[in-house]
């Protein structure tokens, strides 16, 4: 597991270093930042993209704090918990604090076994056992049944993404690498409701979590690269994704820490090579 390093050796390598770092990260697991300050439509399809496509089989979970795009679901095709889990969050500053001062932080949130609840493993779910609301249910085939409101500090939160992986593992009977895809969308209202050491500790359980099953997990934060909280949260990293608009063409770029490579500026829709 890797958790140190930055982004500041960002001279351009040869195709070939950037191929090997990708391959490297896919084959071991992996956390990557999304950063840049674009439309969320971009984000979306950059998003999807790392989600993975209908072709080869991938279990996901995605955490979110809004309305999700079609574009970013455009290649989901398995909704049923064994698949798919997505849970829509928004912290409450006041009560996150209240969470804290009780010892409730979101460093809490560690891979945890399954749910053995009567209702099973959360799909539908809100936390009082009803159905969660769905905003763009009628847009997005199957999205009603998987999304999860999951109320209350980001410790819960945690546990709750924690015992999602945990679940999809024992559901494949173990994870490939990369199997296992991972969005974490909520980053600006985790820092806006906790500090940022705090914020740091969730984030670090998360791509722990990811990696430990060999899985590949993005984080977004809508920031610039040379940003102080990008800096503060990229060594927790295996790679910085940058996004930018070039005129009305949205791009992006990688940073890979242990490569110490970065690849050229490319379409959001092209992986590097």
């Amino acid at each position: 597991m890797h958790t140190g390093g930055g982004t500041d050796g960002t001279g351009v390598g040869a195709t070939v270093g950037v191929a090997t770092a990708l391959d490297e990260l896919k084959s071991r697991g992996s956390a990557l930042l999304v950063v840049g300050s674009v439309p969320e439509e971009v984000y979306a399809r950059v998003s999807g993209c790392m989600l993975g496509d209908s072709s080869e089989n991938r279990r996901r979970v995605v955490v979110e704090g809004g309305e999700s795009s079609e574009v970013r679901f455009a290649d989901v095709d398995r909704w049923t918990p064994e698949w798919t889990r997505v849970f829509r969050w928004d912290a409450d500053p006041r009560r996150s604090a209240a969470a804290e001062s009780r010892g409730n932080g979101p460093e809490s949130g560690r891979a945890v076994g399954p749910d053995t609840s009567p209702n099973g493993p959360g799909i539908g779910r809100t936390n009082d056992g009803g159905s969660a609301p769905a905003p763009g249910s009628g847009r997005i085939d199957g999205y009603a049944d998987a999304a999860v409101t999951v109320d209350g500090p980001a410790a819960k939160l945690g546990v709750e993404v924690g015992t999602a992986i945990s679940e999809l593992s024992e559901f494949a009977g173990g994870l490939g690498p990369a199997e296992l895809r991972v969005a974490f969308d909520c980053t600006t209202s985790l820092l806006s409701a906790y500090d940022e050491p705090t914020a740091f500790r969730f984030l670090h359980v998360l791509a722990n979590n990811v990696r430990r099953v060999d899985g590949m997990g993005h984080v977004r934060l809508p920031k610039p690269l040379d940003d102080e909280t990008t800096r503060l949260l990229a060594p927790l990293f295996d790679a910085v994704v940058e996004l930018r608009l070039d005129g009305t063409e949205p791009q992006q770029r990688w940073h890979f820490r242990d490569a110490d490579v970065t690849s050229e500026w490319l379409p959001v829709d092209e992986p590097p090579a």
